[in-house]
């Protein structure tokens, strides 16, 4: 059911050790919100497990308390389930939620629109710009103490998800926020400078390759780019490495909807879109293939292989397209 703020804090209030975890393959939405909120649960006095299929990136790492994020092993010992950042159940890895499955109550908390609301309580607002900016949300409504090294999270979480605040779904009331987590002493030059300007060199050679394979749709209105295993496996990529590479591409003038196709380990193509236009509303696009997310950024999941994917899912971009 939905619910809201003050039912979510009584149901926290009445558990005594919580599990949070986050989707599969985390971003910096997934990692700040969850770290963030394990840490506000423990000035609460409550015990934490902080748990993802897949490690902390790289990239990311550098946040204060990601390392206490761990794989599932065994069986959780938790009364209550936070899961945050996950527009449906399937979007964390079935390891986690075997780890979980002593755990009747789950709590939902999410801002992707496709959210199918498989929480025991569901706090899902699509208008958000990210999980982070909820979670900051409810301790504030609750009145939960932060502190410096949750700020830092907060702010990464909402600064990754709103595209360093370009994105339109960014606010005032984001603005507010950010000002407010600056105040508990977020040095935004340096958390800035880890997030966008601490890449391995791997990262740079990725995106020298995907370049030189760049394809150009539609009168230059789409842009694509395509990730076979092999070049996965020759540069050793690790999780993370492919963020924000779309974001290259999305910014050519032309461009209304920029498109990455991964080739995953299990056969799988991993589709990550972006749109600069409503109207080509790549979330819906995504639907139609089992995925979901905003209108101007989605994902799917697509058989294989590669190029036939990649066809399948253009030719819905086409049809998006034709419309205006």
């Amino acid at each position: 059911m939905a619910a809201t703020f003050s039912e979510i804090e009584r149901r926290i209030q009445r558990a005594s050790r919580i599990l949070v975890v986050s989707h599969d393959r985390p971003d910096g939405d997934a990692i700040g919100s969850v770290v963030a909120t394990g840490m506000l649960l423990e000035k609460l006095g409550k015990e934490v497990e902080l748990v993802n299929f897949d490690r902390v990136p790289e990239s990311l790492a550098f946040l204060p308390g990601s390392e206490r994020i761990e794989s599932p092993r065994g069986r959780s010992e938790a009364d209550l389930v936070i899961a945050l950042d996950s527009a449906g159940r399937d979007r964390i890895n079935e390891a986690v939620w075997e780890f979980a499955s002593a755990i009747e109550t789950v709590v939902n908390i999410d801002h992707h629109v496709s959210n199918t609301e498989f929480g025991t309580l569901n706090y899902v607002d699509g208008e958000s710009p990210a999980t982070g900016q909820i979670v900051f949300q409810l301790a504030a409504s609750a009145g939960w103490e932060m502190d410096r090294e949750i700020a830092e999270n907060l702010y990464a979480a909402i600064s990754t998800d709103t595209g360093s605040f370009r994105y339109p779904s960014t606010t005032s009331e984001t603005y507010r926020i950010v000002a407010t987590l600056t105040d508990l002493g977020v040095d935004v030059g340096r958390i800035n400078q880890l997030l966008y300007e601490n890449y391995p060199e791997r990262r740079v050679q990725l995106l020298r390759v995907m370049l030189q394979n760049m394809r150009m749709d539609f009168d230059g209105r789409c842009a694509s780019l395509s990730l076979p295993i092999a070049i996965s496996k020759t540069l050793e990529l690790a999780v993370g490495d492919t963020e924000g590479v779309i974001d290259v591409v999305r910014a050519i003038d032309t461009v209304i909807v920029a498109i990455l196709f991964e080739e995953l380990p299990d056969g799988r193509i991993r589709v990550s879109s972006r749109s600069k236009d409503p109207r080509c509303n790549v979330g819906e696009i995504c639907a139609e293939f089992g995925g979901g997310g905003h209108a101007l950024a989605a994902g799917a999941r697509l058989p294989g292989p590669l190029q036939d994917a990649r066809e399948r899912f253009l030719a819905h971009v086409s049809r998006k397209l034709e419309t205006f």
